[in-house]
């Protein structure tokens, strides 16, 4: 099926809120609908996985989530040690009943790190990093035009890996910079496949852990169309690239400071998901991006992606064009954390990171914002708001030690007038003296075990004037 047509996305009904702002006819500009933001405090402390705990010296971080079915709810997220800078370690699940923050009913792993690896067989002892998973799928019994959507109940995840060299007897996970070679040639995007189990207490894996490659290029050097060495992962979910779910598509991010957006198409004979498509590279060693996000905005994509300082956007047709217009940079905001960009359930196009210059305490990471985002004037920035600020919540976090408020999703909505958003709360301080990629120390202090306490997975509601309809129609009977 190819991309949404105009007539689509008025008649689909509600197979469309799946890839297009909720409620609005195309061609209409959204207006914001948001009453508040409600921070809800932690809503993943501790993980129930032996070896993934605090009594290890780990924390969550890196969360994500979608619906699994009309009443649960799948969150991933990855682990987080103090060994270094960017510990990153396992990736884990919690399956929920209700809502993001409902009853915990499962938790498992769908990767372990490993501190003995040795990944080019050259001696170098290396951890297995693992960090910021995203997961797409068709929730289990989601219609779509009022028949049973094809690919149902068959969900991908998918995560960075990277090797860091380790140094056992100091347990200590050196800086990614002390070895560019090693990480040149380990980094990687890896993925899995899953469903709901039968009685939806539990998931069972239908393709296991693999690198993420492009159909065609499942052997070789090149790993797609696209010529480039290596991948990173993108921190935004996957959103619907036609109107049954059979088709996704987001944006990642590659070697030389390029980014693409990648599509998925659902292959009905092996009941999985392929990588079949790369659009056209933006960015480069002139201009280099990361970190990219793919949103749908009324019948148009917005692709937009981190710079040095402040984001870089364009609005498209279609990503997969054989050229896209040129980026534009707006001056506001000019953040240098983490940023995530979303259509929300009032159609708005919003961007979630940080501002130093805005932030009370000059802190590029805390407190975390959101804007408003206008694709037709420049991507100017409006209507700014607090998600949370460390300060205020009165989280025991020095600020010497850097407090980390970033990695917000925006998670899918399921109808009415709440949206969950989903963010870590972290510190630059570790184990040791805090060394940068220069090899200088910082003057960051060492963690204490208050601050190690603080940091986890929180998260707010969004609260809307009116209600929006979900993501996906289900059999009401």
């Amino acid at each position: 099926m190819d991309a949404f047509s105009r007539r689509k996305f008025i008649t689909g009904g509600a197979a469309c809120a799946a890839a297009f702002p909720f409620g609005r006819a195309a061609g209409a500009k959204p207006s914001s609908r948001i009453e508040r933001i409600e921070p809800r405090s932690v809503l993943i402390r501790d993980s129930t996985i032996a070896g993934e705990s605090r009594r290890d010296d780990k924390t969550p971080a890196h969360p994500n989530g979608i619906p699994v079915s009309r009443d649960k709810w799948l969150l991933i997220y990855a682990t987080r040690g103090f060994r270094g800078v960017d510990d990153d370690c396992s990736i884990l699940y919690q399956l929920r009943a209700g809502a993001p923050d409902g009853k915990l009913i499962r938790e498992g792993v769908f990767v372990r790190s490993r501190s003995d690896w040795d990944p080019l067989g050259d001696g170098r002892v290396c951890i297995a990093q693992h960090g910021h998973p995203v997961v797409f799928g068709v929730p289990k019994g989601a219609l779509a035009g009022g028949k049973p959507a094809p690919s149902a109940n068959v969900f991908v995840v998918r995560w960075r890996k990277l090797a860091r060299l380790y140094d056992k007897s100091r347990n200590y996970v050196e800086h990614a910079s002390k070895d560019p070679d090693l990480a040149d040639r380990t980094q990687t995007v890896e993925w899995a496949q899953f469903r709901l189990n039968r009685n939806e207490d539990n998931i069972e894996i239908i393709q296991p852990v693999a690198g993420l490659r492009q159909r065609g290029f499942e052997a070789g050097p090149a790993l797609s169309s696209a010529p480039v060495r290596h991948m990173n992962q993108s921190f935004v979910q996957a959103v619907p690239y036609t109107s049954d779910g059979t088709e996704w598509a987001d944006c990642n991010h590659f070697n030389g400071g390029r980014i693409a957006a990648l599509r998925y198409r659902f292959n009905r004979r092996s009941g999985r998901y392929e990588w079949v498509e790369t659009g056209p590279l933006l960015g480069g060693e002139q201009n280099p991006l990361s970190e990219a996000s793919l949103a749908r905005y009324g019948t148009r994509w917005v692709i937009a992606a981190r710079r040095n300082r402040g984001g870089a956007w364009t609005i498209v047709e279609d990503p997969f064009a054989k050229s896209l217009p040129p980026l534009t940079s707006p001056v506001q905001p000019a953040g240098t954390s983490p940023m995530t960009a979303y259509t929300a359930a009032d159609g708005v196009l919003r961007l979630f990171t940080g501002d130093p210059g805005i932030s009370p305490y000059k802190n590029a990471r805390d407190p975390l914002y959101c804007w408003e985002i206008d694709p037709d004037s420049g991507f100017t920035a409006s209507q700014r708001r607090t998600i949370f600020d460390s300060v205020r919540a009165g989280l025991p976090i020095r600020p010497a030690a850097a407090p980390k408020i970033d990695m917000c999703k925006l998670l899918p909505h399921t109808g009415g007038r709440v949206q969950y958003l989903a963010y870590r709360v972290s510190m630059r301080a570790f184990n040791f003296p805090y060394v940068g990629g220069s090899g200088v120390v910082a003057g960051i202090p060492i963690a204490n075990a208050e601050e190690k306490a603080a940091c986890a997975i929180y998260y707010s509601k969004v609260h809307y004037t009116e209600a929006f309809p979900g993501l996906w129609e289900f059999d009401e009977t």
